[in-house]
């Protein structure tokens, strides 16, 4: 999981970082703090799984409401949470009209806002899939979202985390076609540092992986710029 937090409270987002940072779905937390920093995200906002928003973030006339519209011009499924200390009825409805994804009035507890997250997150997955607790399978291939765990005919396939993530993503997209940028930026976020040869590498190492359940074949390069996987 990507996720993206929006929000000027330092000590409350080093909080959040820290308690998402130890789950073992988790790819990259990163914070955003204010509304010109937040303009970097918006062309590649299709990297976030998740989106965690403060009302409170003002600069000059642009606000909460300016962020939202921005990220559903960019990505109008990406689930996005609004905190507030505001709890009148007229104002939550609003959130909503606006498209906000769920609301969390302020003080919450930390563990609160880890299993909405989670949640949101599991949903992503259980619109797509056939599905059974935490668990959601394409062919024989089982993804445990809670543990971060691949099974195929229920045996554990050993990958790093970052392939952990990779494997996710093909996963969640299976039968259509991803671009080696779209990946790159999806599991490094800094296409300045990575360029498309890691990507290519961590494929490759994932398929080593998949070949050992005779699946590897599973992911396929179109014209050397795309991928699909597909059984």
């Amino acid at each position: 999981m990507n996720f993206l937090i929006i929000d000027d409270d330092c000590f409350l987002t080093s909080k959040i970082k820290y308690l998402f940072e130890k789950n073992k779905s988790i790819n990259l937390v990163k914070i955003v703090n204010n509304y010109l920093n937040f303009l970097d995200e918006i062309s590649i906002i299709d990297i976030y799984d998740i989106i965690l928003l403060d009302i409170n973030l003002w600069v000059g006339n642009k606000n909460w409401a300016d962020i939202i519209k921005l990220i559903r011009n960019k990505n109008s499924i990406i689930p996005v949470i609004i905190i507030s200390w505001v709890d009148d009825i007229w104002c939550i409805d609003l959130f909503f009209t606006l498209w906000a994804s769920d609301y969390i009035i302020k003080p919450f507890r930390l563990e609160e806002l880890y299993i909405r997250v989670l949640k949101w997150f599991k949903n992503g997955f259980f619109n797509r899939f056939n599905f059974n607790d935490n668990v959601v399978w394409y062919n024989w291939l089982y993804y445990d979202i809670c543990k971060n765990e691949f099974n195929y005919n229920w045996l554990i396939l050993e990958l790093t985390k970052k392939n952990k993530y990779l494997l996710s993503i093909f996963f969640s997209y299976n039968e259509k076609f991803l671009s080696t940028d779209f990946l790159t930026f999806k599991l490094f976020w800094d296409y300045e540092v990575y360029d498309n040869r890691n990507i290519r590498i961590y494929i490759y190492r994932l398929k080593m992986i998949l070949k050992n359940f005779w699946i590897d074949w599973w992911i396929k390069n179109i014209r050397w710029q795309w991928y699909i996987f597909q059984k």
